[in-house]
């Protein structure tokens, strides 16, 4: 593990204007190198800004539709949401890796090569021909079994000071109501639970697209598609805001129907659809009265806690990215500090009043540019007083708080006819 210098840990909770490129984002995918026209190595990382870099490489609409994989699909589907200039780090590994093992070789990997700039990453799946799924808690076993490791890769992501979030893709689901379908907000590990607060699970799909395609890879999820939404986007915002973030697009006839990962409608799930978005899936879905797609919501694969303290656990994409961000940001303004001469009050032995002041001062620039872009509602640096210099391991303690923005997630109303007001 590098030396970190300047360590940052989550607050634990009881039972895109910026100085920043926050919108860097990583795709980690499986298929076989060894077909005609390809030029993409397993396991190398190619860094794209468009469309045409991996079609360079021999990543092709054509190629995709011969070999049966969804690796055009998905860089398609993020640059047509994201833009072209967007950067995402291409890393292709063997066809036979099953995602959690994708994750285990390569995601650190993935995350070193694109030198910790990355904020996302998107693991899709292309099954081999000949496979056949077999279902845990209404979810192909491969995409089951890769929730704990992209919650492992995320803390290691953190800390080693290069935090991201994780966008699965939930191929196959499998559930067969809403009711009984796996909550991912309380996913449990043999007796404990398994919050992975910076993962989320995508099961919603192009259904006209995936109707193109034959057997299981009609089970597909559109994670391209929700990473580029993503990276469109500041870190704070709701990948499912209603007035801004249409996913559809009638003139590239892409997403003009929803579907889920079982290659069933929306209108066929439509009972489902609300047991599905309060155990955490994201997926497409129209609201009545607006033409278009939407994601239904910002979900993690993790509960949703406020402690009696008030402090608030990571429950949504963008809370989990902002507090990425905001820990990247006070990295990088308190760093540089590290191992500078500061002078001790002699009659306490401690740091002058002055000096507490002045780092409390840097790590509040973080919180205030961040403010200014509305990335969050406010945040404060409290520098403890007594923090130990001169013995032990000589650090400086401070408690960071950052107050996040918040997402209106339902409007209710009520209605009446009255003869005058």
């Amino acid at each position: 593990m590098p030396i970190r210098g300047f360590e940052l840990s989550k607050g634990a909770v009881s039972g895109s204007t910026s100085d920043s490129e926050d919108n860097i984002c990583m795709l980690l995918v499986n298929a076989d190198d060894t077909e005609d026209g390809l030029t993409f190595t397993n396991g190398k990382v190619y860094p794209l800004t468009k469309l045409k870099d991996a079609e360079s490489l021999g990543i092709t609409e054509l190629n995709d539709k011969n070999k049966n994989v969804r690796l055009w699909r998905h860089i398609s589907e993020f640059y047509r949401v994201a833009g072209e200039g967007t950067k995402l780090y291409l890393l292709v590994a063997e066809n036979d890796k099953t995602p959690k093992q994708m994750i285990e070789t390569y995601g650190q990997k993935l995350i070193i090569a694109a030198k910790g700039a990355a904020y996302y990453m998107g693991v899709a799946y292309n099954p081999l021909a000949a496979y056949a799924p077999t279902y845990v808690d209404g979810l192909e076993q491969n995409i089951r079994e890769a929730i704990a490791p992209a919650r492992a890769l995320h803390e290691w992501s953190w800390n080693t000071d290069r935090p991201i979030n994780i966008f699965l893709e939930g191929r196959g689901f499998n559930a067969a109501t809403g009711a009984a379908a796996l909550d991912l907000r309380n996913i449990m590990d043999g007796a404990a639970l398994l919050a992975a607060t910076h993962v989320s699970l995508c099961i919603g799909q192009d259904w006209d697209y995936a109707d193109t395609l034959t057997g299981e890879s009609q089970k597909f999820a559109d994670v391209g598609t929700m990473l580029g939404t993503k990276a469109a986007i500041s870190v704070n915002r709701n990948i499912g805001e209603v007035e801004s973030l249409d996913i559809s697009s009638a003139t590239k006839s892409r997403w003009l129907t929803a579907g889920l990962s079982n290659h069933k409608t929306i209108e066929e799930m439509d009972s489902e659809l609300s047991d599905l978005d309060a155990k955490g899936y994201v997926f497409g879905m129209s609201y009545t009265g607006i033409t278009g797609i939407r994601w239904n919501g910002d979900h993690v694969c993790a509960p949703i806690i406020v402690d009696d303290d008030g402090f608030i656990s990571v429950s949504s994409i963008g809370h989990g990215a902002t507090l990425n961000k905001g820990a990247r940001m006070l990295r990088k303004k308190l760093l540089p500090k590290l191992k500078s001469t500061v002078p001790v009050d002699s009659t306490t032995g401690f740091l002058p009043t002055g000096i507490i002041k002045y780092f409390e001062g840097l790590g509040d620039q973080a919180f205030d540019n961040m403010a200014s872009a509305t990335e969050i509602s406010d945040g404060k640096t409290i520098v403890d007083p007594k923090s130990t210099l001169l013995t032990g391991d000589k650090s400086l303690n401070v408690d960071f708080i950052l107050i996040p923005t918040f997402s209106i997630l339902k409007i209710k109303g009520t209605i009446n006819l009255k003869t005058k007001l």
